[in-house]
């Protein structure tokens, strides 16, 4: 069986191949930093919550950098996709 790379026909099978091994790194990184240890939950509920300065410092208390950093991604995508939609109407 051979495995056809022309970009322009099958471009779904690259980027799911490439979403794949990305999902993948982000899980072994992911997997370091959940296992933190105990102590950073009792500095999580030191801290006071008053602003968005510091419920950043309090979710980056707890949190890993990895999954703050899929959020931004996330929302990102959401906002450039929302925005790039909205100027091309639907064509049917």
């Amino acid at each position: 069986m051979m495995l056809y790379l022309y970009v322009l026909q099958n471009q779904w099978l690259v980027i799911a191949l490439l979403s794949g091994a990305a999902l993948v790194l982000i899980m072994a990184l992911t997997y370091q930093a959940l296992w933190l240890p105990r102590g950073f939950e009792k500095q999580s509920e030191e801290i006071k919550v008053r602003g968005a300065a510091s419920f950043f410092r309090w979710l980056r208390s707890f949190m890993p950098w990895v999954i703050i950093i899929l959020f931004g991604v996330c929302i990102a995508f959401t906002l450039f996709e929302v925005t790039q939609n909205h100027g091309t109407p639907p064509n049917w």
